[in-house]
């Protein structure tokens, strides 16, 4: 009998979600989704900056990146959403991603 593989419901539903004080944003870490924002930060003709907000638009979707941004966060906070975003887009939790980033090494 060939073996049988199945892909757990909770992998297929239920995303994760990013809580801003009382709001609370789905983040959108499909394939395709996660495929562009990879794309997005290997360009080298878009600056730091530009990359932060269009990941943002990407993982939390432009309404809510627009209503982020009427926030007027802290460079800090805002940089620590981003972080936060890209950990969820990603599937991995944020120490994690932050600990490889700064050794250098990729997923």
């Amino acid at each position: 009998m060939a073996k049988f593989y199945a892909l757990d419901n909770k992998l297929m539903c239920g995303g994760p979600e990013v809580r801003i004080g009382d709001r609370v944003y789905s983040v959108d870490d499909r394939k395709k989704t996660v495929v562009k924002m990879m794309d997005l930060t290997q360009k080298e003709d878009i600056s730091p900056t530009a990359v932060m907000e269009e990941s943002l638009k990407l993982g939390l979707g432009i309404e809510a990146a627009k209503e982020i941004e009427k926030m007027d966060l802290s460079f800090a906070a805002y940089t620590e959403l981003v972080r936060l975003v890209t950990a969820a887009m990603i599937g991995e939790e944020p120490e994690k991603m932050e600990e490889r980033f700064q050794n250098g090494s990729k997923a």
